[in-house]
Formats: C-alpha cells, structure tokens, sequence
C-alpha cells in the first residue's frame, strides 16, 4: 500500500477479511502526513477514513481462473476526514504522488507561525509585525489606537461581509424566499440608519459638511483595504493554477489490471483546508474575523453523501479490448478521474 502513496506511513485500527463471502472490512484507516517537519505543515494526517467496507468476488481476484477483470460489487466508506493545506503551489497531499517534481520546502517562503490568542504568554513575546493588524491600515499591532474613520471603514466593510454571508446563508437553506426575506431585513437597516443621520441634521448636532467630510475619509480606508485585498486573492489564485509538475523522464507504470465496480458511496466527508486564500498574517478582513479558528483552519466543508454509480465507471461505447470487442472495466487512472470528476 504504502507504493502506492509514495512511501507515506498508513496505519489500520482493525482489518477483517472474509474470503468465503468476499467481503474486507477495515476500521480507523489513517493516512500519516510526510515530511511533516521539512514542509512545515500543521495536520500530523492528511486523511482519516472511520470505517471501509468493500464486497467483491474471490474468484476474480485469483489469477488461475483468468477473469477479464476484477469484479468489486461495492466500496462503501464513510466518516471520512481530510486535512489540506499549501505551501505555495504545493499542496500536502501531492507529497503522496512520487511522478510530481516538487521544490525544495527549504527554498520556499517561510511559513507564519500561526496567530495565538491575545494574552497569551507567547503572544506576549511575540515580536511586533503585521501579524496583528488587518487590511484597512490599522496599527493596532504597534499599539496606536486606530483613526475615526479607519473604525466606521471596519464597521462597514464588516456590515458588508455579513450581508453577503447571510444572503448566501439564506438561499442556500430557504431558496428565493430567504433571499428576499434577507434583503428587506438589509433594506429596513439601510433606511433605519439614513433616518439617524437626518435626524442629527435636524436637530444641529451634525452638519452636511461634516458628514461629508467623514465619508468621504472612510471610502478612502475601504478603497485601500479593498485594493489590497483583492491584490492577496490574486495572488494565492495564481498559485492554483500552476501546478507542480512531472518528474523529467517520468514513465508511469502501465495499469493493465481492469476493475468493475458496482458503485462507490462515500458518507459524511468533512474537508479541513488551511492557507488557502487568506494568509497567516492577516486573520481579520475589516476587523471581522474569518471563519477559523487561531491555527487558521477553516470551518469543514461537509459532504453528506456521495454516489458513483455502475454507469459512471462503466466503460464508454469507444473504447475497445485487444480483440476489438467493447472493454470491460477499466483501470486504476481511469477510476480515479472518475472519482474527481465526480
């Protein structure tokens, strides 16, 4: 097993092979995270599987009887955990594929150590960087109170983000109907907040100028924060796509073995990513802090369930064995392109 993950460590809780009815079972299947130290990456595994439970038949599995492919009847696992992280174009489950060409972790940007709770001893010692500031020219980090203008620069970029959030919340749980119910509460906010001002107008303790004169300020602070921002996104996009490459004069070994597979169902995947947009150093966008916790985690992206039926890994009306009939099963490179696709 471990070939075929580039010599990266794997363990097993518990394994049972049933060879009367064709049926392997295994338990707590967890894949260790290679060259954890040189690379720097904060997961010890890149992935967990809770439970693994595949049907096949026996007999095709014994070269004495010639099958024209293994015959798996179904592949169920579930409680699945993946932990992905990137160092610059590198992510660390490519570590498991031995054909890519990967850089030096030597010769690559330091990683930033990960941001600690305020208070803490260490954040105490901690020398002073950007670590603490965010986008909108705070120099909260340096101990200077930020400006009135940086303050409702935050207070609104924040507002802004939330609405987004909810929005995208809403539709997604309650279809166009929370959308609209989203969007009125937004509404009612806006005005609620223009009648403040009016008021302050009316009763002379601001003045059109002054109210002016402070907006003006504050989309300075959020066309700045905005500017650079974007600029980040950018560039950590630009890394997904230029990928590590092949090994030069990489020949990958023939995968002449064919499997059928009767389908694949996949439950309760959760997929932990660290450093994928947002960096390290800045953990607070408008002073609303990102959906992680203060290793810079993300919250998991869940996946119920997912079905590869028989039909998915099916060969397609074209392709042909040597005798020139239709082929039946297909290899282990055509199965795992069909399982990212799906």
């Amino acid at each position: 097993m471990r070939k075929t993950t580039n010599k990266a460590r794997i363990t097993v809780g518990y394994s049972k092979l049933d060879m009367l009815n064709g049926v392997f079972e295994a338990n707590d299947i967890v894949v260790h995270t290679p060259d954890r130290q040189a690379w720097g990456w904060d997961s010890p595994l890149i992935g967990r599987c809770g439970y693994m439970r595949v049907r096949f038949s026996v007999l095709s599995f014994v070269p004495f009887f010639r099958y024209p492919a293994k015959e798996v009847y179904s592949v169920s696992v579930g409680d699945i955990q993946m932990f992905v992280e990137k160092r610059a174009n590198v992510f660390n489950y490519m570590l498991l594929d031995a054909s890519l060409d990967l850089p030096d972790p030597k010769k690559l940007a330091p990683v930033h150590s990960a941001v600690l709770p305020p208070g803490s001893p260490k954040a105490m010692k901690a020398p002073l960087s950007p670590v603490g500031s965010d986008k909108f020219g705070s120099s909260s980090s340096l101990g200077s109170p930020p400006d009135a203008a940086e303050e409702k620069a935050n207070k609104l970029m924040k507002s802004f983000l939330g609405t987004i959030s909810r929005a995208g919340k809403a539709a997604n749980e309650s279809g166009v109907a929370g959308l609209e119910k989203a969007v009125r509460d937004q509404k009612k906010t806006f005005l609620s907040a223009i009648k403040k001002v009016q008021k302050q107008m009316e009763d002379g303790s601001t003045s059109l100028e002054k109210v002016t004169r402070e907006g003006v300020a504050v989309m300075k602070k959020m066309q700045k924060g905005l500017a650079d921002n974007m600029g980040e996104i950018k560039e950590k996009m630009a890394t997904f796509s230029n990928p590590p490459k092949k090994k030069k004069g990489w020949v990958p070994k023939p995968a002449r073995d064919l499997y059928r597979i009767g389908g694949f169902v996949v439950r309760d995947l959760r997929v932990f990513t660290r450093n994928m947009v947002a960096t390290e150093k800045h953990v607070k966008i408008a002073g609303s802090p990102l959906n992680r916790n203060s290793k810079g985690w993300h919250k998991p992206i869940l996946f119920k369930e997912v079905v590869v039926s028989a039909s998915d890994l099916s060969c397609s009306a074209a392709q042909r064995d040597s005798n020139g009939c239709p082929r039946i099963g297909l290899n282990t490179k055509e199965i795992e392109r069909v399982m990212q696709r799906k």
